[in-house]
């Protein structure tokens, strides 16, 4: 647990920005008892702007993201962790069915990254990333929980784990940081009730990852930043890798389909710099500080999402107004897989 005050602060301390601290604190409604025995701070950490930022601190060489990453293990404020608990008794009390009445009716909200999340859940099977059975799982207990959803749930066939999928997709190109994606599939991975698979009754994803053959309940997890890798122009091929052309039309040539130029997303870019052993070390060392306090965390996966423009799979009959010519199969690949040690 945090032990004070000052322990908290010494995070923002060390990137200068102590009037970020007052924020977080207001924000999330940190109280100075909350600040001596709560869990607000490891529930709440990863909304905090400062471990979104992408530059160097000031008057240093070294990144944001790289200076709180090392706070974190070297302080032992990543041990504040393990003291989150699930604590909503229902995760899948809410039945999502693998069908939808017509594509259009995705578009009901404008969050295209929760667009393309029921996209994955409807594909079911997502090569190289592995079945996709629940998204927008919830996790609050009261309304007032400050919890948000995990944006999909999916079973690795091939490492025989489930999987806490934190997905990042903007058509502009997203522009969140690792650090920010990490804390969050482990915050959510932590405030998920995983035996609640095995015993949920009623659930449509749920009884069809049952049926899947290999399937097997595990207690074990892997933790999967799934992201694109570049948003494009038109004029760069937008039309054959973008992963969905129904931004703002149902015509693919419409130009409000496509960003203006071509927008390499953050976490493609910052997951060139992890694979690199001499890059973003702090990063990877909190990786591997997660993995080794948590026995049933097997590892962190970092996954490109693809238009699946070359499948031969057939056409999905549980979306009505379906078409090839609008709408995507996807396909994934994995850059970089953390493997838990020992």
């Amino acid at each position: 647990m945090v032990a004070c005050k000052l322990s908290i602060k010494k995070i923002f301390d060390r990137i200068e920005r102590d009037d970020k601290f007052e924020e977080f604190k207001i924000t999330c409604g940190l109280t100075p008892s909350d600040e001596m025995d709560s869990t607000k701070f490891a529930a709440n950490f990863y909304k905090s702007p400062v471990v979104n930022y992408k530059g160097k601190v000031t008057g240093s060489k070294d990144l944001y993201s790289e200076v709180i990453a090392e706070t974190l293990i070297n302080d032992n404020f990543i041990k504040d962790w393990l003291n989150l608990m699930p604590e909503r008794p229902e995760h899948f009390k809410i039945n999502h069915p693998n069908t939808d009445k017509n594509v259009d009716a995705l578009k009901i909200t404008n969050r295209k990254e929760e667009i393309l999340a029921k996209l994955l859940f409807y594909q079911g099977n997502v090569d190289g990333l592995g079945y996709i059975f629940d998204y927008q799982t919830p996790l609050k207990k009261t309304r007032n929980d400050s919890y948000g959803k995990i944006d999909l749930l999916g079973y690795n066939t091939d490492d025989e784990c489930y999987s806490v999928i934190e997905l990042k997709y903007r058509p502009s190109g997203s522009e969140e940081t690792l650090l920010r994606c990490i804390l969050e599939a482990y915050t959510y991975y932590k405030l998920l009730d995983i035996n609640q698979i095995k015993s949920a009754v009623g659930h449509d994803g749920i009884q069809k990852l049952k049926e899947l053959s290999g399937y097997k309940h595990t207690n074990e997890s892997e933790l999967v930043v799934l992201f694109d890798e570049k948003s494009c122009a038109k004029d760069d091929g937008g039309a054959e890798t973008n992963l969905m052309l129904r931004i703002v039309s149902n015509e693919p040539d419409d130009p409000n389909n496509y960003p203006s130029k071509t927008v390499v997303s953050q976490q493609y870019k910052e997951c060139q710099e992890l694979i690199n052993p001499s890059k973003r070390k702090e990063l990877r060392a909190l990786c591997e500080a997660i993995l080794k306090q948590e026995s049933k965390l097997k590892q962190i996966r970092f996954v490109v999402l693809r238009a699946d423009t070359d499948s031969k799979s057939s056409y999905p009959t549980n979306i009505k107004g379906w078409s090839r010519k609008l709408d995507r199969l996807y396909r994934a690949e994995t850059l970089l897989t953390i493997p838990r040690k020992g």
